[in-house]
């Protein structure tokens, strides 16, 4: 295929995109539930309840490596008309949750694009003068949260790269939290095999970090990081009310009782979001990816979901009041007993 007809399909394939990202089905929803008070939590935030939207959306595959500038630029131009679809509803959401690798896709391996190309340094300068910077944009004007994960570089370790789950604010960035142990790319680099390093030069704080925002504590992990519950249990130990998922799932993970028992567990609200279709040059159709965009209660109750061979956003309303009734409620059969455990590990 010459590089004009790449183009040709590029722009055909981006336009079948962006109708997917904005006038996808709306997903099923439910109402939040809050029972009453908390037993052993911290104080309330004080945070009025908003709205959380996940999305289920395609994402264009970079053909080549001469290609991914464009690719880069459609994936992000996508994303951003999502958002602004999202605030055309009479409740805007203040939290957006898309999946993993939303500017490069899951597959770039398959174009032979090294990660040295795709990876990004997220810290060295500010966010919004690099790729980030429209949907940054659209988190001023909308006053939200935006999150999704890249292939990330830095400068204190040169020649290690990281997946990295990371959310965009109207200030820039504010949290990113690479992942820290489950299965990725061969080129990806866990956490767990560079700790000590990682700590000396990042903090302890800095493994799965959690940050105080207007609309709460938030936490974040990546992919099958959701499979280790240790993840889940730490972040609520740090305080974080709500974790952020973007995620890919595979069908032999039991990925609905996952996150409703984690969700239900630590007494967070839990949202995911997943990858519908990856679109390469070869199948502009796209191949369909399986899974389901959530979000969770505190008492793992599905709030929202949008699954299957479905595109578009499913939205829930958070109260974070609902947290402290969940652990009142479920607190003395959820909550560890830290003399009992801690000397078994």
């Amino acid at each position: 295929m010459s590089l004009i007809d790449r183009r040709a399909l590029l722009k055909a394939s981006a336009s079948m995109v962006s109708a997917a990202l904005v006038g996808g089905a709306a997903g099923r929803a439910a109402p939040a539930r809050a029972d009453a008070a908390p037993l052993d939590s911290p104080a309330p935030t004080g945070v009025p309840p908003f709205r959380a939207a996940v999305f289920r959306v395609p994402v264009l595959v970079p053909p080549s490596i001469g290609e991914l500038p464009a690719v880069r630029q459609h994936n992000a131009d996508a994303m951003v008309a999502a958002i602004e679809d999202a605030m055309r509803g009479a409740v805007k959401p203040k939290l957006l949750v898309f999946p993993i690798l939303q500017y490069t896709s899951s597959m770039r391996s398959v174009s032979g694009i090294p990660m040295s190309a795709v990876a990004v340094d997220l810290t060295s300068k500010p966010l919004e003068e690099g790729i980030y910077g429209p949907v940054i944009a659209a988190c001023r004007r909308h006053d939200c949260y935006v999150v999704t994960t890249t292939p990330e570089k830095t400068l204190q370790m040169p020649n290690v790269f990281f997946h990295t789950g990371f959310i965009m604010g109207p200030k820039g960035l504010v949290l990113r939290s690479p992942k820290a142990q489950a299965y990725s790319a061969p080129d990806v680099t866990s956490l767990r095999d560079i700790a000590a390093d990682y700590q000396r030069l990042f903090g302890r704080a800095a493994v799965f970090p959690v940050v105080q925002t207007p609309i709460g504590r938030l936490g974040c992990f990546v992919e099958a990081e959701a499979e280790v519950m240790e993840a889940a249990r730490l972040l609520a130990s740090k305080g974080a009310e709500i974790i952020v998922h973007p995620s890919v799932e595979k069908e032999e993970v039991p990925w609905r009782a996952i996150k409703q028992a984690t969700a239900y567990e630590c007494h967070v609200f839990l949202l995911t979001a997943t990858t519908s279709r990856n679109i390469l040059a070869s199948d502009p159709a796209g191949q369909w990816t399986y899974g389901a965009s959530t979000i969770i209660g505190p008492d793992g109750k599905l709030l929202a979901e949008i699954e299957g061979h479905q595109e578009g956003v499913a939205a829930a309303d958070i109260d974070l009041a609902a947290i402290d009734a969940a652990r009142r409620k479920f607190g003395s059969s959820t909550n560890p007993a830290g003399s009992l455990y801690r000397d078994l590990y």
